[in-house]
């Protein structure tokens, strides 16, 4: 009611500024064409001026009613002013009526054309700027990648187009899964959230048909329009226009917005397709990794269940004839491969706190240096006269994380360091910071890595030559690639130029400015 009124009060004011224009225009023509008569020039064509004020009233008021009403004033002027008896109507002149009659009927037909001219101007203007839109429209579109981007993009180009309120709803509008909104007022926006315009918005989404003002399917005090992002099989949500008053403007409008809502369904189209084809993508990514760990597991498990049954077999069937320094080496054979063991099963449960359905990293800003400390404390109990250098910045360093599972990877690259780099030489970890990221890198002095390994050591597809790879390099890898990724970081493997191989993993730093 309240908008209802103020479209009123703003009818009527428009109204009066016509009426004040039309009135000066005539003033400007009548005191033109006094001046004119004085000077002796166009006294047998002075109807030519009012004819010229009727076309410029008609060009700088809304519609061709007051042009008409010019008319009118420019035969009441020419009589008055410019026919004898000056100053005074006279219709009753010989022949003046047909002349009276002919003046207007130009008079009116100038205003007419004047008012059409201008109003197809008008048209032109808006449709060249409705099509630029839908030019960027579609153009923005192309590179959306997510539903939301789609949505404001939507929002932002029909609202520029149309210069009205506008709501994009995902889904029922109702209970909508995603709306985007830009009001032209606060009134406006309560009537958008009203439970009338709600219903309405829901009908268009039910029936996939335009519902509400200027539309086939009306309904009674209903101000807002509604199109449905709608196909065949399938409706997406609903697009709501509220405009400021109906005119020809709006019925145009409508039929853009409807051209809008085809490339909105379009994009939407297409972004399915694409999220339907990510998923189908990391599902066969998942199986490939399933299959790639169920392998590295059977093959790191045989080795050392072999060598442990074998030992223990030896030691029970024969330890009376078995020397005490073969038995002790044989308890130690088994000591050692029991270790292996339990930091595979370590593994694996790092991997069930990832790879589970709907699972994510629970990160928290843990310290680098104390998971760094915690990591190194852990691998020297297990490799007492393995020779560790740390070397970490002066600053402390913050980053999110899922501290058991990073310590994991640590633990994963310094094993494998001192296991296969055949080196009894130190194992460096180092850590440093660049920008915005933490680079750990884990690097040895051994024999480094065999170059047809390199591009394929973390998916754990290929085999070693060598006598040693049996263990750590098969399920350990995969397993800190997979930690890294789900962590959003990088992680990578290269040979040294003075020997050795190096691991290294990045992980970006929450809250930092690029600058660091």
């Amino acid at each position: 009611m309240k908008r209802r009124y103020k479209n009123l009060e703003s009818h009527f004011a428009a109204i009066l500024f016509d009426f004040f224009k039309t009135i000066l225009v005539f003033l400007i023509a009548t005191t033109f064409a006094l001046c004119l008569k004085e000077a002796d020039v166009l006294s047998d064509n002075i109807y030519g001026v009012y004819m010229l004020a009727v076309a410029v009233t008609s060009s700088i008021t809304s519609g061709y009613i007051w042009g008409i009403i010019g008319s009118f004033c420019g035969v009441v002027g020419v009589n008055f002013f410019f026919t004898f008896p000056y100053f005074a109507l006279n219709f009753t002149l010989a022949g003046y009526p047909v002349t009276f009659a002919i003046l207007l009927f130009m008079s009116i037909m100038s205003s007419a054309l004047t008012a059409k001219v201008k109003k197809a101007a008008i048209l032109s203007s808006i449709r060249e700027k409705r099509s630029e839109s839908l030019n960027t429209m579609s153009k923005e579109l192309l590179s959306a990648n997510t539903f939301d981007e789609i949505m404001q993009i939507t929002l932002d180009n029909v609202y520029a187009a149309n210069q009205c309120s506008v709501a994009v709803y995902i889904g029922s509008p109702l209970e909508p899964e995603l709306v985007v909104s830009k009001y032209l007022s606060a009134d406006d926006e309560r009537i958008m959230e009203s439970v009338l315009e709600k219903q309405v918005a829901q009908k268009a989404f039910l029936n996939g048909e335009n519902t509400g003002v200027g539309t086939n399917d009306t309904v009674q005090n209903c101000l807002g329009t509604y199109v449905p992002f709608a196909k065949k099989d399938k409706t997406y949500g609903v697009l709501g226009l509220l405009f400021k008053e109906a005119s020809y403007v709006e019925t145009d409008a409508l039929k853009f917005a409807n051209l809008m809502a085809t490339q909105t369904i379009i994009a939407m189209d297409r972004q399915e397709i694409f999220e339907e084809s990510q998923k189908i993508l990391l599902e066969k990514e998942k199986e490939k990794m399933r299959s790639n760990l169920l392998r590295a597991i059977s093959h790191d498990l045989r080795t050392p269940l072999t060598c442990i049954l074998g030992s223990s077999a030896t030691l029970l069937e024969n330890k009376s004839l078995l020397q005490e320094d073969i038995s002790d080496q044989l308890l130690k054979d088994i000591h050692h491969d029991a270790e292996w063991l339990i930091q595979m099963v370590e593994n694996l449960l790092s991997v069930t706190r990832i790879s589970g359905e709907g699972a994510q990293v629970k990160k928290q800003e843990e310290v680098v240096e104390e998971i760094v400390a915690e990591a190194v404390t852990k691998i020297q109990k297990r490799f007492s006269k393995a020779e560790i250098r740390v070397r970490v910045p002066d600053e402390l360093l913050l980053v999110p994380m899922d501290a058991m599972l990073i310590e994991q990877v640590l633990i994963n690259l310094m094993e494998n360091a001192i296991r296969h780099s055949r080196s009894d030489k130190a194992v460096y970890l180092t850590v440093k910071r660049l920008w915005n990221n933490v680079y750990f890198s884990v690097l040895d002095q051994g024999i480094g890595i065999e170059p047809e390994r390199l591009p394929h050591i973390f998916d754990g597809t290929t085999t070693s030559k060598s006598s040693d790879s049996s263990r750590g390099l098969g399920i350990g890898l995969p397993i800190c690639k997979s930690i890294i990724t789900a962590h959003g970081g990088e992680i990578y493997a290269k040979n040294n130029e003075s020997g050795g191989a190096n691991f290294t993993f990045v992980l970006p730093m929450k809250g930092e400015d690029e600058n660091g």
